[in-house]
């Protein structure tokens, strides 16, 4: 799996665990099945590659959508 699972933090904040990488069944395309850890606590998927890709925010600085806190291999 080229994601690590565990616990990551959005850079808005908020904190997510990441479960699996799953594959679209008609384009392959690799999704993050993830959820909140907070409110509902509802699940998520993501594009793999938008998971993964960095973020500008306001200010000019660059960091990445989600951050890994805690493994849970």
């Amino acid at each position: 799996m080229p994601l690590q699972r565990g616990i990551y933090r959005h850079y808005k904040g908020q904190l997510y665990q990441v479960f699996s990488v799953a594959q679209h069944s008609e384009t392959q395309e690799a999704h993050v099945v993830y959820q909140c850890l907070y409110g509902d606590y509802s699940m998520w998927i993501r594009p793999l590659e938008m998971f993964m890709e960095q973020v500008t925010l306001e200010d000019g600085t660059v960091c990445p959508r989600f951050a890994l806190v805690q493994s849970l291999a």
